[in-house]
């Protein structure tokens, strides 16, 4: 708590010298009945949880036009302590060059129905070097956990340890936006390495030194087996290069506005020890009278053989499709929406999420309230949970 006091205090102080910018906002979530798939029903549950990265409950800025910093700070619902998630300072040696040393954010398109991290988000925390003049921006950061040094070389080492590290490029003039990454040893970074699956397994693995060897579970998952112990462990199935360079995330993107329709594609792929995967990424957003609609379809292709056969085994397939869909329809009082997600719309179990709600405002309080039908999978794959969320949002 003295620590919190101490970073208000901090800045209170510096509104006095550079005219901090404070903002505040809370969000409650919460459920008025559920039924799910166990066929239990469920009425009233309020959820005291603002831990919200994307919106955090308070945020401190300052900045003139060399320099400037951010802090935000959130509750944790668990035990709704003050906690202190971002912290970024910025500032500009010459005009055309900006240092950011903290948390940065750097895509290069974002999807706005749910804001997802896709896997060209290349975000973390250490130091951003960005360049933008005459249209053309480029970015190059260097990603480690907290406490760490992005490279390190032991004496004996052959090879030295090197965190992540991207550079990203892109233009922008009247035919559109063009841009381009590479990233390095994502894998080290805690961020996904392939799209959205979480499944996936190689043969011939070795984990902490000792071979493990590959085998389909009685529900019909890939698991990996120590002979020895007869322990099992869910590895990753993209085996990393050997050196100080595991893997490489690489992309290319397009975007424009046509007659009011926002449209990109990312087309972005992954190698490790091989050409792993690709990912093609396509939203298209806009609007007619009241009606708005937005829609959001990335396929994910499995090139690497050893994938294809360990996703066999667990009979499911090596190409998937996600599919994010949004249609708005704005009146006087509120907004009604129908909304829809799959992970994976050609999968052998229809697995989605559907809403159908509305959005509002009741005085400077926002609030959003839908049915939402959640469909299962496997053993569950013809039942469905029902519930009605509602959230409540509030900025000052």
């Amino acid at each position: 708590m003295k620590k919190i006091v101490g970073i208000m205090a901090a800045a209170a102080i510096a509104t006095s010298v550079f005219a901090a910018d404070v903002s505040a906002a809370t969000k409650l979530k919460g459920t008025v009945l559920s039924y799910d798939n166990a066929e239990t029903f469920s009425l009233f549950s309020e959820v005291n949880d603002s831990h919200d990265y994307a919106n955090p409950n308070m945020t401190f800025s300052v900045s003139d036009d060399k320099a400037g910093a951010t802090i935000k700070l959130t509750t944790d619902g668990d035990n709704e302590a003050v906690k202190q998630t971002t912290q970024t300072i910025w500032f500009k040696p010459i005009d055309a060059l900006k240092i950011t040393v903290g948390n940065f954010d750097v895509a290069l398109n974002k999807e706005q129905i749910d804001w997802t991290e896709s896997v060209t988000g290349l975000g973390g925390n250490g130091f951003l070097f960005s360049i933008n003049a005459e249209g053309f921006g480029l970015d190059f950061g260097l990603s480690q956990a907290d406490n760490a040094f992005w490279l390190s070389k032991a004496k004996a080492a052959d090879d030295p340890t090197i965190s992540s590290f991207f550079v990203k490029a892109g233009y922008s003039a009247d035919f559109g936006n063009i841009g381009a990454f590479a990233e390095f040893n994502r894998a080290k970074s805690g961020r996904r390495t392939w799209a959205f699956h979480d499944s996936f397994f190689a043969e011939d693995v070795t984990i902490e030194g000792t071979k493990k060897v590959v085998y389909v579970k009685d529900d019909g998952t890939v698991g990996v087996k120590d002979e020895a112990t007869s322990e099992t462990k869910r590895v990753p199935c993209f085996k990393l290069k050997d050196g100080a360079i595991g893997d490489i995330l690489f992309g290319a993107s397009y975007r424009n506005n046509f007659n009011g329709i926002d449209v990109f594609a990312n087309f972005n792929g992954y190698m490790a020890d091989k050409f792993e995967w690709l990912r093609p990424e396509v939203y298209v957003s806009g609007s007619a009278d009241a009606l708005g609609y937005s829609l959001f379809v990335a396929p994910l292709v499995i090139v690497d053989s050893d994938v294809k056969d360990a996703l066999e085994a667990a009979d499911e397939k090596a190409f998937q499709c996600e599919v994010v869909a949004k249609v708005t329809y704005a009146l006087d009082g509120c907004t009604p929406y129908v909304y829809f997600k799959d992970a994976d719309l050609v999968a052998k179990d229809f697995a989605a999420t559907i809403k159908a709600g509305a959005t509002g405002n009741v005085g400077a309080m926002g609030w959003n309230a839908w049915l939402q039908i959640d469909t299962g999978k496997g053993d569950k794959a013809d039942k469905v949970d029902i519930s009605v969320p509602f959230e409540l949002t509030m900025s000052f």
